[in-house]
């Protein structure tokens, strides 16, 4: 498809950052309900444990929170994982900003972003591939590691010939360390979404930054247990590249992926796609899994989420016997009001006011979930 082409069609579909209030076709009912949950704000990753929960990541902290799944509420659980990590408790940079998350065989597999600092400072801890088992109990729910965390997932991915066209190792420029062009949100490489396949083999990695050519970039890792359990080299397949977009100001802007899921019960990957900046513009997709087809965009779900105030879905949550999803929110950078800057972390204030991720008080941070049925 030619990008006039796809200008000419996201025209006709209305996509922009003005909210359209057309209602939705026969084909996809559109509807939402939004929980709000507390104790932490910056939801970038999570997936169901059960019909009634859910473990969710916070890209600020090593700390995994469990959530009642559709009911607002605070953590019921908090599972600490710096040590699982191999992070000391005294690093000066502590968080492994964890992006994504899926289920495979049993267990549940998360990454990293695998970027630099937003200045651009390269950050060891943010280099993680691991996993995990848990089991509910009478207690709550106990987890386990699953092998040893993967530092090394990115270097091999960036070193595989097939790689090189789409300018990954560029994006990461590994040895360098500080290279402010290569921040996560401007030119540098940023994961954000994990994915198993639809036959339950491998698991599928999204990035959000860079694009290639305008296109989003997938990357197949074959053998996910291997690399864990025996530190196996990790086996790629051939790269796949989507072409998601979205109208900002009259003009076409490719979109990576924040997150995406295989949904059983559509028979097609789901897909949350977001530009590599702060702009507040997302999409959601459907895709087949075949590399040729085209995704298609959802677009009364997607007006539906640019109709809720400052929305900015992270995770994609399904259930393979349900046609709705779940989205939550990364609303650290929502402004809270405050009292005195005494509230706030040093040189976060501003007039009265503080962005929700660097208030001093954890029950004060908050994030969103709504639920859109698709069918």
């Amino acid at each position: 498809m030619k990008l006039q082409d796809l200008a000419y069609g996201l025209l006709a579909v209305g996509l922009s950052t003005t909210a359209s209030c057309a209602e939705p076709g026969p084909s996809e009912r559109v509807s939402a309900e939004s929980v709000r949950y507390w104790g932490m704000c910056d939801a970038s990753a999570a997936v169901a444990l059960d019909r009634e929960t859910l473990l969710v990541a916070d890209d600020e902290r090593n700390v995994l929170q469990i959530y009642p799944a559709d009911r607002s509420g605070g953590p019921l659980q908090s599972i600490p994982w710096d040590r699982q990590l191999d992070i000391p408790a005294d690093d000066e940079h502590p968080e492994a900003d964890i992006e994504g998350a899926t289920v495979l065989d049993g267990r549940i597999y998360w990454i990293s972003s695998h970027g630099r600092s937003r200045k651009g400072k390269w950050r060891e801890n943010r280099h993680r591939f691991f996993a995990m088992t848990v089991a509910k109990t009478q207690d709550g729910f106990t987890a386990q590691p699953f092998g040893t965390p993967c530092k090394t997932l990115i270097l091999d991915l960036v070193r595989d010939p097939r790689m090189r066209a789409l300018g990954l190792a560029e994006a990461l420029d590994f040895g360098k360390k500080e290279v402010p062009a290569l921040a996560p949100k401007t030119e540098g490489l940023n994961v954000e979404g994990l994915c198993a396949t639809a036959d339950g083999r491998s698991l599928l990695i999204a990035l959000r930054n860079p694009l290639h050519e305008g296109k989003a970039i997938l990357v197949p890792l074959l053998n996910p247990a291997a690399v864990l359990l025996q530190e196996a080299r990790p086996d790629f397949g051939d790269p796949i590249e989507l072409r998601l977009a979205a109208l900002v100001d009259g003009a076409v802007v490719g979109l990576g992926v924040r997150s995406i899921e295989y949904s059983a019960s559509h028979g097609a990957y789901l897909l949350v796609a977001g530009p590599a900046d702060s702009t507040s513009t997302f999409a959601l997709y459907r895709w087949s899994g075949e590399r040729d087809d085209p995704p298609e965009l959802l677009q009364r779900a997607t007006e539906r989420i640019g109709r809720i105030d400052d929305f900015a879905p992270e995770a994609l949550i399904v259930d393979p016997d349900r046609k709705d999803v779940q989205l939550l929110s990364d609303d650290g950078s929502l402004k809270v009001k405050v009292a005195s800057p005494r509230e706030c972390a040093e040189g976060t204030y501003e007039d009265g006011w503080c962005e929700a991720k660097y208030l001093l008080d954890d029950t004060r941070k908050t994030f969103r979930g709504i639920r859109i049925d698709l069918e």
